[in-house]
């Protein structure tokens, strides 16, 4: 079964010195649905490092992991794009952020000179 969550808000905190995680964290994106309940954070792991397993706890509460050289694209991503979701796959363990079906070229402003 996959469990899906609408982002409506989120939060970016990237850190330094942290010990969580074997200290290969180096920060978080957690998320709010559109009416403010926490989802769960997408753990930022150092590059090179192995991912830990994401988890759905029992409480709902998701635990998503990437690689820091995803977090450029996950930002871009959830700045860009409406809607986004997270999504968790409870027996295979995968995690994703990402949109839904979207219309190709949405209009968007052309790139200037």
């Amino acid at each position: 079964m996959v469990v899906t969550h609408e982002v409506g808000t989120y939060r970016v905190l990237l850190i330094s010195g942290y010990g969580g995680v074997g200290g290969i964290q180096v920060g978080f994106v957690y998320f709010y649905t559109p009416t403010n309940q926490y989802v769960g954070y997408v753990g930022i792991i150092k590059d090179g490092a192995p991912l830990p397993d994401n988890v759905q706890h029992p409480n709902g509460i998701l635990n998503i992991y990437f690689h820091e050289a995803e977090l450029v694209a996950l930002l871009d991503t959830l700045r860009n794009e409406r809607p986004v979701y997270v999504r968790y796959h409870t027996n295979l363990k995968w995690g994703s952020v990402g949109t839904d079906r979207e219309p190709v070229g949405e209009d968007e402003e052309p790139a200037g000179p």
